[in-house]
Parts: structure tokens; sequence; C-alpha cells
């Protein structure tokens, strides 16, 4: 088949590398516009376009999709069919109507539980036991679409969006490129998805990544670490310094720390006091520009910078 990728970050472009093994034609790929970040505001690719040019690939980087002399040139590729993983950006009926065989999504969620941009994120700050890659036609409704095939996994107690993510890509290893050969030969009927048990995964901001001692138990906190490592990282303010937490052990036994309040145990690493009484016990974390450390390599580095606060805080975001 001639196919159309759309997609941007590294979820996406390893699913470009698996579509790389197989014997289809990939027109085009899209994937969002450049951005500039770091201290120097340097230029940067997404993890798609990287792998689009090592491989010689048409990159079409529009900032929308609506404009109409892009869905002529679009047409003008005359794809089989147009495959999107975490793209980012809205697909107008236009472009839906544009392949021959139709539009499909790669989703990260059992759906329709998670739709939207972050639902691997959110099933595992949620506790969910289970979660799995969605494979839906698209429509133009978000993550709407009747389903195609699901696969499941199983969520590990101390799992990590890294590592849910990579338990997602070989799913899609083994099974993308057999589904696609079951489409082409339109032997797939889909199935509508039911009309309750949706939630909603919104974007990744602060609000989600700063840590709230006084207002999430121990579990809840602990969850929320793991859903952000290693991309994103949990925030808490340690005076003014910005720290992010990576990964940490929660206990529901009863305790004297106040929300926030820090002690130093008997093996030097660092407990918080959480809702309920809670509370955590921080294993990996992160100052401002240096390295992830221990908990007992950061009490050992910053001592006085902890004595002299022995709190974490939140700030408006």
């Amino acid at each position: 088949m001639k196919i159309l990728f759309a997609g941007t970050p590294s979820f996406a472009a390893k699913h470009l590398e698996i579509l790389l093994k197989g014997d289809h034609e990939i027109v085009s790929v899209l994937t969002q516009p450049d951005k500039r970040s770091g201290r120097g505001k340097r230029i940067t690719f997404s993890a798609v376009k990287e792998i689009a040019i090592e491989n010689k690939l048409k990159v079409l980087q529009p900032k929308s999709l609506k404009e109409e002399n892009f869905v002529k040139e679009l047409n003008d590729l005359e794809p089989d069919i147009f495959l999107v993983v975490a793209y980012g950006l809205l697909i107008p009926q236009s472009v839906l109507d544009l392949p021959k065989l139709g539009c499909i999504n790669v989703h990260a969620s059992l759906l329709p539980r998670w739709r939207g941009a972050a639902p691997i994120e959110n099933c595992l700050a949620a506790g969910d036991s289970k979660s799995g890659i969605t494979i839906m036609a698209m429509t133009e409704g978000l993550d709407e679409g009747p389903i195609l095939r699901k696969f499941i996994c199983e969520i590990e107690k101390k799992e990590t969006l890294g590592s849910l993510e990579q338990k997602f890509i070989q799913i899609s290893s083994k099974n993308l490129l057999p589904f696609l050969k079951e489409y082409e030969a339109k032997t797939i009927q889909g199935v509508l998805q039911p009309e309750t048990g949706s939630t909603y995964a919104n974007k990744i901001d602060n609000s989600f990544k700063q840590l709230n001692w006084a207002t999430e138990t121990s579990n809840e906190i602990e969850r929320r670490i793991r859903s952000l490592n290693p991309k994103h990282g949990a925030f808490t303010y340690l005076g003014d310094e910005r720290i992010k937490i990576f990964s940490a052990s929660a206990f529901e036994d009863l305790n004297h720390l106040e929300p926030g309040q820090i002690n130093i145990n008997s093996k030097g690493s660092l407990e918080v006091g959480c809702k309920n009484n809670s509370y955590l016990e921080i294993e990996t974390l992160q100052m401002p520009g240096k390295k992830i450390v221990s908990s007992e390599e950061f009490v050992r580095g910053y001592k006085s910078t902890l004595y002299s606060n022995l709190k974490f805080s939140q700030r408006n975001t």
C-alpha cells in the first residue's frame, strides 16, 4: 500500500521504523513544525522527522491541515491509507476523505478510555491495572472512530511512562504489519465504541506535573511520579529550587509529618508527608541543571539547602 504517515514524538518515530521494515511505500511523512528549545533556542527536529530524513522520505510540516492547497498536495500523493500515531494536529474531514482505504490511528490506550493527547500518563496516574494499543478508523471526533483491533497488556506495580511505552512499541512491532495486511485485504470489520466509559487525557502541563502534598495521598503522588518518568519529571519546590522527582515508594502508615514536611530517615534518605498522614520515601531526584541522584546522595550534597527549608512547597503555575 501507499501510506501517508503522520506523527511527531519518539513513540511515533518507533512506529515509522516498524513500517519501514515492511513492503509498503511511504509516500510522505507529516510531522509538527520544528521548534526552538534549550537555552540557546536552537531549532530541533521532531523524532519522526529525524527518522524520515535518515531514510530519505519526503517530509511535510504544515501548521494546519485545513489549507486548500495543502489538501490538494496530499491528494496528489494518491495515498491508499493515512496512518496517524501521536501527530498532535487536528485532521479535518477534507483530509480524512482523501485516502482510498481511509485513515487509521494507532492510539496508546484501550478506547474509549483515555481519549486525547496523553493517554499513557493519565492511565498510570489513575492507577489503571491494564492498558494497551487500540487501532481505530479515524473520524472527526476526538478518538471516537470504530475500533479495528485492540491489544491489551498488564500494568506492573512499578510501571513508568518509559516502560509502558516500550511495552506498546513491542505490541506494535509484533502486530502492526500483520494488521495492515489484513486491512488491505478488507477482512477487518470495525466495531463502534460504546457510548459510556469514555475518559479524556488532556495534554501534560505544569498543573499535572507539580506535586501537591496536601491534596493527594502518597499512593496518588507515587503514581503521578511514575506517570512522568522519564519524559517529563514530576516537580516540587525546595525554597526557590524547582526539584524533579523520578521515583519513590508510598507508605500509608500514619506519621507525624505535615504535608510537604521533610524528614531524613535512618537510611539517610528523604521522607515527605502527604495527605491523610501518609508519606512518601523519595528514591531518585534532580536539582536544576544537575544529574539525577539517589535520595541519599541528595541529602549528602545539599544538606544546607535541606536544613534551611525542610519542607517541599507548591507554587501557582
